[in-house]
């Protein structure tokens, strides 16, 4: 992972049971919310990198 520490926030809506489900992990791995998401975006964008266009 990106360890950049010029980080940008973003904004997006989540649906409460997900976001709900989201809290109870980070809570019971004290594992902050926004590492599970920066991870989700890198599995994602590595995903479909080949779809990518530099």
């Amino acid at each position: 992972m990106d360890m950049n520490p010029r980080l940008t926030s973003v904004v997006f809506r989540l649906n409460r049971e997900k976001l709900d489900a989201l809290k109870d992990l980070s809570r019971t791995t004290r594992i902050r919310q926004s590492e599970y998401l920066r991870e989700a975006i890198s599995d994602l964008l590595a995903k479909y990198e080949e779809r990518l266009v530099d």
